[in-house]
């Protein structure tokens, strides 16, 4: 339950930003490019503490890292409803992204302790549903709070609580004593960087992220821009964060109880791609709703696989060095991925292209993913 909270409240507050976008950047003067780089802002201090992160989980156990993650990630998300310029919100991004980084390495070693091969499945499903549960939270909670109490009092208002939940996770956070890792910080890098199978399912989740994070971030605007409210835009996501809340515990359950965890992954991946492009020329508000779900629960399918392989290829003992070094790889997406798509609609003045250029990822993935040997796990 608290992996779920934190990884929950992480992506709460990296996906304030999206539906304030209409907002904020007439009022600051922004391009859509500099909106987007606020997103890439984040991921840009996310990649630098994940490896640290999950070096120090590996070594000390993970409570006292994912405190301070949420008392950091809190605080300068607070400081967001300060900011007068560009510039010091991406300084505040990037902040915010330092704190955040430590979460999914020291979560996924969590698991790993407390649950067996036969049932990381589900438990891994459930906390990976917390990606698309930020985004519920971000798309249903954001906008009311911004025309009660502002764009900046929305942002204070998530910082306060991001700090509250720190302080419980400090409070009520157990690690396993016994499975803390012994011997080199840094042997978790000779697992990770000896092993093909790991490298390629972390290049496949940085193409699935590619398309993850693109949507996240744009499709907001992108429902706005066809004319719907800002309201109706944050339902449309809504719908689109429910299916993929819904999706990775069942499809977590669902390798449990047949295996074949890699299999399932490359489905989902073939599915995600053609969704992608249907989603982006809907311009009804209902079908934008359907195919949002459709949408969102077709591109979570695939995430507790990635990260059940990666830990279980690493073991027990280096899962979250594993994951911290592999989540580099995947955020590397989440970088450059809203800059490049925010560039061709300062562009192109419109979104058309966008979505071709998402459904790419998943089907490089699906091509990495088929040498990948997933017998050859260390549980």
């Amino acid at each position: 339950a608290m992996m779920v909270s934190c990884f929950v409240f992480t992506f709460f507050v990296r996906f304030t930003w999206p539906p304030l976008i209409p907002v904020v950047v007439p009022i600051l003067g922004m391009k859509m490019t500099q909106a987007g780089a606020y997103m890439s802002a984040f991921y840009l201090g996310y990649v630098i503490t994940q490896i640290p992160a999950g070096i120090l989980a590996d070594r000390f156990g993970v409570r006292l890292i994912l405190a301070l993650s949420l008392i950091v990630e809190g605080i300068s998300t607070f400081g967001m409803g300060y900011i007068t310029t560009y510039d010091s919100g991406f300084a505040l991004r990037v902040v915010t992204g330092l704190g955040a980084g430590a979460v999914y390495a020291a979560c996924a070693r969590s698991l790993m302790e407390w649950f067996p091969a036969r049932e990381r499945g589900t438990a891994f499903g459930i906390m990976l549903g917390a990606p698309s549960a930020g985004i519920v939270l971000s798309s249903v909670i954001v906008p009311p709070l911004n025309t009660a109490i502002g764009w900046a009092g929305a942002f204070k208002a998530v910082g306060i609580a991001t700090i509250v939940l720190g302080i419980i996770i400090f409070l009520l956070v157990r690690s396993s004593e016994t499975t803390k890792s012994g011997g080199s910080m840094f042997g978790g890098f000779a697992v990770m960087f000896r092993s093909r199978n790991i490298i390629l399912t972390a290049l496949a989740g940085f193409c699935l992220m590619w398309v993850e994070l693109g949507t996240a971030t744009w499709a907001i605007a992108h429902v706005k821009k066809l004319g719907h409210s800002l309201g109706a835009a944050g339902s449309v996501m809504m719908f689109y964060g429910i299916g993929g809340l819904i999706s990775p515990p069942i499809s977590g359950y669902l390798s449990d109880r047949i295996g074949h965890r890699k299999w399932i992954l490359i489905i989902s991946l073939l599915i995600i791609a053609p969704i992608t492009v249907v989603f982006g020329y809907q311009k009804d508000f209902t079908m934008l709703c359907a195919m949002g779900f459709l949408f969102g629960f077709c591109s979570y399918l695939a995430n507790p696989h990635l990260t059940i392989l990666i830990s279980e290829f690493a073991g027990k003992q280096w899962a979250a060095t594993a994951n911290g070094a592999s989540n580099v790889i995947f955020q590397i997406a989440s970088m450059v991925g809203p800059l490049i798509m925010g560039w061709s609609i300062d562009k192109t003045g419109n979104f058309s292209t966008v979505w071709w250029v998402m459904a790419a990822g998943p089907l490089l993935a699906v091509l990495l993913m088929l040498p990948v040997d997933s017998e050859s796990t260390n549980n």
